[in-house]
């Protein structure tokens, strides 16, 4: 797909979700002549949808779109059962959509069923497509065989009938693309010569689209919060619990507590020793004066002796050393 139209596509669903509340994944309606069209031009059924809807797609089939499928088939001798066509995908790709439009269950004609999932309130003037559906449908294509076998010169009155049936056949599709974009709200998809396209929006839509672009506008001047979101309510609910609150004077705020300087361990309780600072040694190992907390004066402390053991052999060789000593002083 070109950028051009994908962008195109893209804005188109963009205006669809918020004028009608559309949201991914996508409920497309497919009708039997849309997978007709998909299986001649050999186009894969959710990857063409999903390009087209720039989004995800959930495609569904009614039982009424799938009777008149099988309809169309040749019966099976083996087990009188109608042969099941290769343009019908498998239900995990393509999932039936139930359908009750009578107490019996019979299957109704296959634009009936469509329009009335579309609008289920009727086509009257408040039709509104409630489930958010999207339409899929093509115009419908003559067999290959038939059209040849037709050409070589078969029965006149077989080839006027196949004709007929082909005219009707068409009136009934546009006839159903018509019905539908009377419809507000209702994206219609087509196949056209190998091209998925969707379409613009319709006048109904288009209108509503406009009033509600309108209304919008109009909330937004007169300031009614009723009309304008849960953000603008949001917002007033802000301002008035700002309002509220009462402004008193400012006070002190407390310092922060990991700035501050740990308190000091207090003293001894009284009757406890007092206090005093031992004497310190300085390099040359001299004592220094003690205080009192009185603050007098305190002698030096006494320098402590060594003493030696007497009457050992070590003293008696001190004795001798220290004998010519002494009389070398004299």
């Amino acid at each position: 797909m070109r950028a051009k139209r994908s962008k195109k596509y893209r804005k188109l669903m963009h205006q669809y979700e918020l004028t009608f509340g559309f949201r991914e994944p996508y409920q497309v309606l497919v009708d039997s002549n849309f997978l007709r069209a998909v299986h001649g031009f050999k186009m894969e059924l959710i990857p063409a949808l999903e390009r087209t809807l720039q989004g995800k797609a959930k495609p569904l089939l009614t039982k009424c779109s799938l009777a008149a499928i099988m309809a169309a088939q040749p019966i099976n001798p083996k087990t009188n059962n109608p042969y099941r066509p290769h343009h019908l995908p498998p239900p995990t790709e393509l999932p039936l959509r139930h359908c009750s439009h009578n107490e019996d269950s019979t299957p109704i004609d296959e634009v009936e069923c469509l329009l009335s999932l579309l609008s289920p309130t009727g086509l009257g003037a408040g039709k509104k497509n409630k489930e958010h559906y999207i339409l899929a449908t093509a115009d419908p294509t003559t067999d290959k065989a038939a059209a040849a076998a037709s050409s070589s010169g078969g029965d006149a009155k077989k080839r006027k009938r196949g004709d007929a049936d082909g005219i009707a056949q068409l009136r009934q599709a546009q006839a159903l693309r018509r019905a539908a974009r009377s419809i507000p709200g209702v994206p219609i998809v087509y196949v056209k010569r190998s091209v998925m396209v969707l379409e613009p929006m319709s006048s109904p839509s288009d209108t509503v689209r406009e009033d509600t672009e309108r209304g919008k506008f109009r909330a937004g001047l007169d300031g009614d919060s009723s009309s304008l979101g849960k953000r603008k309510r949001a917002e007033e609910g802000d301002d008035k619990n700002k309002k509220n609150k009462k402004q008193g004077p400012k006070k002190a705020k407390a310092p922060n507590p990991l700035s501050m300087k740990k308190p000091k361990k207090r003293a001894e309780a009284a009757g406890s020793r007092p206090t005093s600072t031992t004497a310190e040694t300085d390099s040359h190992n001299e004592p220094r004066e003690r205080t009192t907390e009185e603050g007098e004066n305190a002698a030096p402390k006494a320098k402590r002796r060594r003493r030696h053991h007497k009457g050992g052999k070590g003293d008696e060789a001190g004795e001798e050393a220290s004998g010519p000593a002494v009389e070398a002083d004299d």
